[in-house]
């Protein structure tokens, strides 16, 4: 074999394995519903009958003015435990970080209010998450509704935008004073 096709082989082989992986499992059917009242219903229907979601992500984050653009995989087990890992360009892992109830822990470890974002609902992390996929995680979270689900919620100091309003969610936009995160889902699946 000549010098330049093992380098080029060697070169594609680390490309495939650093490449950021799909969530594996089958695609969440969107809501059928034609009212609201309807959609309220099926979405309280999936949450109580949720048993974890995975979401390929592209984030978009703005903070003290500084914004960064990433992929991630959000894995939502149920309304207490979630995990998010978080990649560089290349689809190596950059940071994982995992939420059981309110204890938050991260590899490489961050400073505690990198954690605010997640707080500032008034949610565990894994409910902020649940929201993030379009699911309201409880029945006191405040949410405004279309027939194809969540269009907007209001939660503690987070405003949570749906463009277009959807369940799974496609695109949400999460504000917290001059902080915004944009985050687009790739792919929802169970």
């Amino acid at each position: 074999m000549t010098k330049s096709l093992s380098i080029g082989l060697l070169l594609l082989f680390a490309f495939v394995s650093c490449r950021t992986g799909r969530p594996s499992g089958a695609p969440i059917a969107p809501l059928t519903a034609t009212t609201v009242e309807e959609a309220a219903a099926q979405l309280r229907e999936r949450r109580a009958s949720f048993n974890g979601a995975r979401s390929l992500m592209r984030v978009r984050a703005t903070t003290n003015g500084k914004t960064q653009s990433f992929r991630a995989q959000l894995n939502v087990q149920n309304a207490q435990r979630m995990e998010l890992v978080a990649y560089t360009p290349v689809g190596t892992t950059a940071l994982t970080l995992r939420a059981n109830g309110s204890e938050v822990t991260s590899n490489p470890e961050v400073a505690p209010e990198s954690f605010a974002f997640l707080r500032a609902a008034g949610l565990t992390p894994a409910e902020t998450a649940m929201l993030l996929l379009g699911l309201p995680p409880r029945e006191d979270v405040a949410v405004t509704l279309a027939p194809s689900g969540v269009a907007s919620a209001n939660v503690g100091e987070l405003n949570v935008t749906f463009e277009p309003p959807s369940f799974p969610a496609q695109r949400v936009i999460v504000t917290r004073g001059h902080d915004r995160v944009e985050i687009d889902h790739l792919e929802v699946v169970r």
